[in-house]
C-alpha cells in the first residue's frame, strides 16, 4: 500500500533529527554573537549596551500599589462576592475599575507570585483563578 504519510516512529525521528540541527545552528549563532560583542567591548570599552539601557527605563516607571493588606483583602472579598452574583462580566467590571499597580498587588497578596514584574493581563488571570477557587470552596462549604 502506498501511503503519503510517514509512520509515526520514522517522523519522530526526522523532528528530532530537526532539532538538533536547529539547536546546533542557533548554538553556532550564539557563540558568533558573542565573540561580536567582545570585539565591540575592546575596540570601543566606553560604548553603552542596549540593555542596561532598556532594564533602567523598566525599573524607574514601576509604581508600586498604595494600598495594605486589609484593603487588598476587602477588593478580593468584593470582587468574590460580584462574581458571584453578576458573573465574569461583574468581574471584569470591578476589576477594570482598579488600577494596575493594585492589581499586581492584589495578585501578589493571593499568593499568584511573588515578584512585582507581573503584567496586568497575567496579573488579573490570576486573580480570576483565585476568585473562582474562593467560590468553590464557599460552595462546598455550604
Amino acid at each position: 500500500m502506498n501511503n503519503e504519510f510517514s509512520e509515526p516512529g520514522e517522523e519522530i525521528k526526522r523532528v528530532a533529527e530537526e532539532i538538533s540541527l536547529l539547536r546546533r545552528d542557533i548554538q553556532t549563532a550564539s557563540a558568533a554573537l558573542g565573540r561580536i560583542e567582545r570585539r565591540l567591548k575592546v575596540a570601543f570599552p566606553n560604548f553603552p549596551t542596549k540593555k542596561k539601557e532598556l532594564h533602567e527605563k523598566k525599573n524607574s516607571t514601576k509604581l508600586v500599589s498604595s494600598k495594605n493588606a486589609e484593603e487588598l483583602k476587602a477588593i478580593f472579598n468584593d470582587l468574590v462576592f460580584h462574581t458571584q452574583n453578576g458573573g465574569d462580566s461583574a468581574f471584569a467590571a470591578k476589576i477594570g475599575e482598579l488600577s494596575d499597580e493594585d492589581i499586581v498587588a492584589l495578585a501578589m497578596e493571593v499568593g499568584i507570585s511573588s515578584r512585582n514584574r507581573l503584567s496586568r493581563s497575567k496579573a488579573t488571570d490570576g486573580v480570576r483563578k483565585r476568585v473562582q477557587e474562593a467560590m468553590q470552596l464557599q460552595f462546598e462549604k455550604k
